[in-house]
């Protein structure tokens, strides 16, 4: 019976069990679990996440092919310290940490030769924690980024990638340095700028009324204030320079929208800015994501074609309209928008 270790039994940990249990073809893996809370570690034996506690760390991991480790970023330091030596020859690991350039650096210093090391990190998880919010069904359809070491065999890369598979996810390789800058833009700067936008409308005098008009809209953008804060505080301590370069061009982006508000003779600039955003928004939700090549010369709107196929024309036409009437009164269009008068 092959034996997988999942240190860490909280949301990831916890869900990467149940969709193992789910797969095919795995009722011959044993998955011993670990955790530093018995309490989460009994709550994913509960819900069959695990089929069996380990005494401590070194036990967990004892004659295990796989081992996962899915800690707070901080922690996975000591994690690697303490298994070292405990680890079967020819044993793969990996990680589902947030950040990844420290990860692999730990894994290099700490780990033995005799084991194979490859970074991952499920592009997936909810503000929920914890094994009571775990799913079998979390990683569908997610990307799951995979960093091989530079010492890991391709034995253990397919390993690793067929884990994520096996779960669900789609695979995507990247270096550990790509990832977190990545990381940085799409994921860590909405927690922190999400988390920025309601402690300020928290702290307003104004929050006992503002709080019962709030709805969707600010529920929404604030979804990831709630996420955990040790996860938070870690990702902001191992991807420090990354985190805020991006803070920093956010920062330079709501200056441009305040530029453009404050003064009326860029009502023009406000307008086509936000249509341009408009019709890049509705191009990512209906899942024109990857490279794809568009035209970047003139205005930087996207050819003509591009965009009526996306969106049937409509919003393309506003924005050549735009382009080509600059004269035109602001008032006037708007009424032709709505009204479609001409």
């Amino acid at each position: 019976m092959s034996h997988v270790a999942i240190l860490g039994t909280g949301l990831i940990g916890a869900s990467i069990g149940l969709g193992l249990r789910a797969a095919e073809g795995t009722d011959d893996i044993e998955i011993v679990g670990f955790d530093t809370s018995r309490e989460r570690e009994r709550a994913a034996e509960g819900r069959k996440a695990i089929d069996r506690r380990g005494r401590s760390l070194r036990d967990a991991v004892q004659g295990a092919s796989l081992v996962v480790i899915s800690t707070p970023v901080l922690a996975t330091r000591e994690v690697m310290e303490e298994i070292g030596s405990a680890l079967a020859v020819g044993a793969i690991i990996t990680d589902t940490c947030s950040t990844k350039a420290q990860v692999m650096s730990w894994a290099e210093e700490l780990l033995p030769s005799s084991v194979n090391f490859v970074g991952s990190h499920p592009m997936a998880g909810k503000t929920e924690f914890g094994p009571a919010a775990a799913e079998a069904t979390l990683f569908q359809d997610a990307r799951w980024v995979i960093v091989p070491s530079r010492t890991a065999s391709s034995a253990a890369v397919e390993t690793v990638a067929g884990l994520a598979t096996a779960l669900g996810a789609k695979p995507m390789y990247m270096d550990a340095a790509e990832h977190d800058a990545y990381a940085a833009a799409i994921s860590h700067l909405p927690m922190f700028a999400a988390s920025a936008l309601f402690r300020l409308v928290r702290d307003s005098e104004a929050w006992p009324e503002m709080s019962l008009l709030a709805a969707s809209g600010f529920k929404d953008t604030t979804r990831l204030a709630g996420t955990d804060e040790l996860m938070a505080h870690d990702i902001a301590a191992t991807n420090r320079e990354q985190v805020i370069h991006w803070l920093q061009r956010l920062r330079g982006a709501l200056y441009d929208i305040e530029d453009m508000i404050a003064d009326p003779d860029r009502s023009e600039d406000l307008l086509r800015y936000l249509a341009q955003l408009n019709i890049d928004h509705i191009a990512y939700h209906d899942g024109q994501v990857g490279r794809v090549e568009i035209d970047q010369k003139g205005s930087g709107i996207p050819m003509p074609g591009m965009t009526d196929m996306l969106l049937g024309g409509a919003l393309s036409e506003r924005l050549r309209q735009m382009t080509e009437d600059s004269d035109e009164d602001t008032q006037t269009r708007q009424r032709r928008r709505f009204f479609g008068r001409r």
